[in-house]
Protein backbone atom coordinates (compact mmCIF):
# COMPACT_ATOMS: atom_id res chain seq x y z
CA UNK A 1 0.00 0.00 0.00
CA UNK A 2 1.36 3.77 -0.71
CA UNK A 3 0.94 6.72 0.83
CA UNK A 4 -1.95 8.21 -1.77
CA UNK A 5 -3.83 4.92 -0.12
CA UNK A 6 -4.05 6.78 2.95
CA UNK A 7 -5.37 10.27 1.78
CA UNK A 8 -8.43 11.53 3.50
CA UNK A 9 -8.07 9.72 7.13
CA UNK A 10 -8.96 11.96 9.44
CA UNK A 11 -8.33 9.70 12.57
CA UNK A 12 -5.84 6.75 13.84
CA UNK A 13 -6.39 4.43 16.41
CA UNK A 14 -4.20 2.48 18.15
CA UNK A 15 -3.37 -0.82 19.46
CA UNK A 16 -1.81 -1.08 23.17
CA UNK A 17 0.66 -4.05 23.44
CA UNK A 18 3.41 -4.36 20.82
CA UNK A 19 2.38 -1.07 19.57
CA UNK A 20 2.43 1.57 21.71
CA UNK A 21 4.02 -0.12 24.39
CA UNK A 22 6.63 -2.67 24.25
CA UNK A 23 5.98 -5.73 25.85
CA UNK A 24 9.23 -6.29 28.73
CA UNK A 25 8.90 -10.38 28.53
CA UNK A 26 7.89 -12.72 25.81
CA UNK A 27 4.97 -14.11 26.85
CA UNK A 28 5.76 -17.72 25.69
CA UNK A 29 8.96 -17.26 27.84
CA UNK A 30 7.14 -16.57 30.63
CA UNK A 31 4.77 -19.48 30.24
CA UNK A 32 8.19 -21.81 30.24
CA UNK A 33 9.88 -19.89 33.29
CA UNK A 34 6.71 -20.60 35.24
CA UNK A 35 5.87 -24.75 33.78
CA UNK A 36 9.37 -25.04 35.53
CA UNK A 37 9.01 -23.53 38.82
CA UNK A 38 5.70 -25.77 39.28
CA UNK A 39 6.86 -28.66 37.35
CA UNK A 40 10.39 -29.03 37.75
CA UNK A 41 13.58 -28.08 36.00
CA UNK A 42 12.57 -30.87 33.40
CA UNK A 43 9.84 -29.66 32.40
CA UNK A 44 10.12 -28.65 28.43
CA UNK A 45 7.50 -27.53 25.98
CA UNK A 46 8.04 -26.33 22.66
CA UNK A 47 6.56 -23.01 21.20
CA UNK A 48 4.05 -25.02 19.15
CA UNK A 49 3.10 -26.98 22.25
CA UNK A 50 2.13 -24.02 24.44
CA UNK A 51 0.49 -21.89 21.33
CA UNK A 52 -1.60 -24.86 21.38
CA UNK A 53 -2.34 -25.50 24.85
CA UNK A 54 -3.34 -21.50 24.64
CA UNK A 55 -5.14 -21.82 21.63
CA UNK A 56 -7.72 -24.89 23.55
CA UNK A 57 -7.50 -23.05 26.94
CA UNK A 58 -8.99 -19.56 24.83
CA UNK A 59 -11.11 -21.58 22.78
CA UNK A 60 -12.97 -22.86 26.01
CA UNK A 61 -13.00 -19.65 27.84
CA UNK A 62 -14.94 -18.19 24.65
CA UNK A 63 -17.52 -20.67 24.32
CA UNK A 64 -18.28 -20.23 28.33
CA UNK A 65 -18.70 -16.47 27.05
CA UNK A 66 -20.87 -16.93 24.73
CA UNK A 67 -23.29 -19.90 26.57
CA UNK A 68 -23.29 -16.79 29.42
CA UNK A 69 -23.79 -13.71 27.55
CA UNK A 70 -20.80 -12.33 29.44
CA UNK A 71 -20.86 -8.30 29.04
CA UNK A 72 -18.35 -6.28 27.01
CA UNK A 73 -17.11 -5.15 30.48
CA UNK A 74 -16.69 -8.15 32.26
CA UNK A 75 -13.54 -7.99 34.88
CA UNK A 76 -12.06 -11.92 35.01
CA UNK A 77 -12.00 -12.91 38.51
CA UNK A 78 -8.95 -15.26 39.67
CA UNK A 79 -11.09 -18.65 39.89
CA UNK A 80 -11.52 -17.30 35.89
CA UNK A 81 -8.28 -17.25 35.02
CA UNK A 82 -7.20 -20.52 37.33
CA UNK A 83 -9.92 -22.41 34.95
CA UNK A 84 -7.47 -21.00 31.94
CA UNK A 85 -4.63 -21.54 33.50
CA UNK A 86 -5.60 -25.36 34.15
CA UNK A 87 -6.77 -25.68 30.80
CA UNK A 88 -3.17 -24.72 29.54
CA UNK A 89 -1.91 -27.03 32.24
CA UNK A 90 -4.39 -29.76 31.27
CA UNK A 91 -3.14 -29.61 27.44
CA UNK A 92 0.42 -29.79 28.14
CA UNK A 93 0.11 -33.36 30.29
CA UNK A 94 0.25 -31.75 33.80
CA UNK A 95 -2.80 -34.46 35.34
CA UNK A 96 -0.94 -34.96 38.99
CA UNK A 97 -1.90 -32.05 41.38
CA UNK A 98 -3.60 -30.33 38.48
CA UNK A 99 -5.70 -27.62 40.47
CA UNK A 100 -3.02 -26.77 42.77
CA UNK A 101 -0.45 -26.27 40.05
CA UNK A 102 -3.08 -23.74 38.06
CA UNK A 103 -3.69 -21.67 41.32
CA UNK A 104 0.20 -21.40 41.67
CA UNK A 105 0.79 -20.63 37.60
CA UNK A 106 -1.73 -18.14 38.16
CA UNK A 107 -0.44 -16.64 41.24
CA UNK A 108 3.12 -16.70 39.21
CA UNK A 109 1.18 -14.72 36.48
CA UNK A 110 0.08 -11.98 38.97
CA UNK A 111 3.23 -10.84 40.46
CA UNK A 112 4.64 -10.90 37.71
CA UNK A 113 2.17 -8.41 36.22
CA UNK A 114 2.11 -6.38 39.51
CA UNK A 115 6.27 -6.27 39.10
CA UNK A 116 6.36 -5.47 35.53
CA UNK A 117 5.36 -2.09 33.70
CA UNK A 118 4.74 -2.08 29.95
CA UNK A 119 7.07 0.78 28.76
CA UNK A 120 5.92 3.52 26.26
CA UNK A 121 7.36 2.54 22.78
CA UNK A 122 10.73 5.18 22.06
CA UNK A 123 9.50 8.13 20.14
CA UNK A 124 5.79 6.77 20.80
CA UNK A 125 4.79 9.96 22.94
CA UNK A 126 6.39 12.35 20.32
CA UNK A 127 4.49 10.68 17.79
CA UNK A 128 0.91 10.99 19.41
CA UNK A 129 1.95 14.57 20.00
CA UNK A 130 2.57 15.68 16.30
CA UNK A 131 -0.40 13.45 15.21
CA UNK A 132 -2.61 15.45 17.70
CA UNK A 133 -0.96 19.19 16.63
CA UNK A 134 -1.11 18.07 13.00
CA UNK A 135 -4.92 17.87 13.43
CA UNK A 136 -5.72 14.39 13.88
CA UNK A 137 -7.97 12.62 16.18
CA UNK A 138 -6.54 9.79 18.38
CA UNK A 139 -7.90 6.63 19.99
CA UNK A 140 -7.09 3.42 21.32
CA UNK A 141 -8.60 0.20 20.27
CA UNK A 142 -7.09 -2.67 22.45
CA UNK A 143 -8.17 -6.45 23.28
CA UNK A 144 -7.08 -5.72 27.34
CA UNK A 145 -9.12 -7.08 30.29
CA UNK A 146 -8.40 -3.46 32.40
CA UNK A 147 -9.24 -0.17 31.79
CA UNK A 148 -6.07 1.40 30.24
CA UNK A 149 -6.70 4.65 31.18
CA UNK A 150 -4.30 4.68 34.11
CA UNK A 151 -1.72 3.05 32.20
CA UNK A 152 -2.10 5.98 29.57
CA UNK A 153 -2.03 8.54 31.77
CA UNK A 154 1.05 7.28 33.83
CA UNK A 155 3.15 7.38 30.36
CA UNK A 156 1.92 11.29 30.02
CA UNK A 157 -0.63 10.57 26.93
CA UNK A 158 -4.01 9.76 28.07
CA UNK A 159 -5.20 13.48 27.43
CA UNK A 160 -3.95 12.92 23.60
CA UNK A 161 -6.71 10.60 23.14
CA UNK A 162 -10.88 11.35 21.91
CA UNK A 163 -11.96 7.47 22.54
CA UNK A 164 -10.54 4.63 24.44
CA UNK A 165 -11.96 0.93 24.06
CA UNK A 166 -11.11 -2.00 25.50
CA UNK A 167 -12.40 -5.38 25.98
CA UNK A 168 -11.33 -9.28 26.70
CA UNK A 169 -14.69 -10.36 25.49
CA UNK A 170 -14.98 -13.39 22.58
CA UNK A 171 -16.95 -11.60 20.10
CA UNK A 172 -16.13 -7.77 20.53
CA UNK A 173 -12.85 -8.52 20.99
CA UNK A 174 -10.34 -7.81 17.66
CA UNK A 175 -10.58 -8.93 15.18
CA UNK A 176 -14.25 -8.20 15.45
CA UNK A 177 -15.04 -4.16 14.25
CA UNK A 178 -16.84 -3.14 17.51
CA UNK A 179 -14.39 -1.72 19.05
CA UNK A 180 -13.24 0.46 16.03
CA UNK A 181 -16.82 0.88 15.34
CA UNK A 182 -17.35 2.74 18.91
CA UNK A 183 -14.23 4.33 18.17
CA UNK A 184 -15.76 6.03 15.10
CA UNK A 185 -19.20 6.86 16.25
CA UNK A 186 -16.81 9.10 19.24
CA UNK A 187 -14.97 10.95 17.35
CA UNK A 188 -17.61 11.20 15.05
CA UNK A 189 -15.57 10.43 11.99
CA UNK A 190 -16.68 7.85 9.06
CA UNK A 191 -14.58 4.91 9.81
CA UNK A 192 -13.65 5.01 6.07
CA UNK A 193 -11.71 7.92 6.84
CA UNK A 194 -10.06 6.19 9.96
CA UNK A 195 -6.65 4.29 10.03
CA UNK A 196 -5.91 1.50 12.66
CA UNK A 197 -2.47 1.02 13.94
CA UNK A 198 -1.88 -2.27 15.08
CA UNK A 199 0.86 -5.75 15.27
CA UNK A 200 -1.58 -8.44 14.40
CA UNK A 201 -2.02 -9.23 11.20
CA UNK A 202 -5.21 -11.76 12.34
CA UNK A 203 -6.15 -9.34 14.50
CA UNK A 204 -5.42 -5.78 14.04
CA UNK A 205 -5.73 -6.00 10.31
CA UNK A 206 -8.58 -8.29 9.44
CA UNK A 207 -10.13 -5.83 12.21
CA UNK A 208 -9.37 -3.21 10.35
CA UNK A 209 -10.82 -4.57 7.19
CA UNK A 210 -13.79 -5.60 8.62
CA UNK A 211 -14.68 -2.27 9.57
CA UNK A 212 -13.99 -0.41 6.55
CA UNK A 213 -10.51 1.43 7.80
CA UNK A 214 -7.24 1.25 6.56
CA UNK A 215 -4.23 -1.13 8.24
CA UNK A 216 -1.06 0.21 9.33
CA UNK A 217 1.49 -2.53 10.76
CA UNK A 218 3.86 -2.16 13.05
CA UNK A 219 7.07 -4.23 12.13
CA UNK A 220 9.68 -3.29 13.85
CA UNK A 221 13.56 -3.38 11.96
CA UNK A 222 14.86 -6.32 13.86
CA UNK A 223 11.48 -8.60 13.05
CA UNK A 224 11.27 -11.04 9.47
CA UNK A 225 8.77 -9.24 7.64
CA UNK A 226 6.34 -11.44 7.40
CA UNK A 227 4.20 -11.88 4.25
CA UNK A 228 2.28 -8.86 4.07
CA UNK A 229 -0.75 -8.09 2.52
CA UNK A 230 -1.21 -5.77 -0.47
CA UNK A 231 -3.50 -3.74 0.91
CA UNK A 232 -1.44 -3.18 4.36
CA UNK A 233 0.53 -0.40 5.48
CA UNK A 234 4.05 -1.59 6.79
CA UNK A 235 6.03 0.27 9.39
CA UNK A 236 8.82 -0.23 11.20
CA UNK A 237 8.68 2.31 13.84
CA UNK A 238 5.60 4.80 14.89
CA UNK A 239 7.92 7.60 13.57
CA UNK A 240 7.06 6.55 10.47
CA UNK A 241 3.72 7.39 10.56
CA UNK A 242 4.62 11.23 10.69
CA UNK A 243 5.65 10.63 6.58
CA UNK A 244 2.23 9.22 5.78
CA UNK A 245 0.07 11.85 7.85
CA UNK A 246 1.34 15.26 7.09
CA UNK A 247 -0.34 18.38 8.37
CA UNK A 248 -4.29 17.58 8.04
CA UNK A 249 -6.64 20.08 5.79
CA UNK A 250 -8.54 22.69 7.88
CA UNK A 251 -12.07 21.22 6.42
CA UNK A 252 -11.27 17.59 7.38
Amino acid sequence: MTHSSLEGIVAVIFDLGNTLYSVPIPLLDCHREFLRKICGDEFEVSDEALEAAQHVAKREASDRQLRENTPVDHSFSVEEWVQFDRAILRELGVTEDLEEKAVHYQRLWDEMLSGESLALRLDAREVLEELNRRGYKLAVATNWEQNPRELLESTGVLHLFQSIQYTMIHGFIKPSPYMLILNAHEMEVNPLNCALVGDSILKDVEAARRAGMRAILLIPDLTEDPDTPEDVVVIRGLRDLLDFFPEAHSDQ
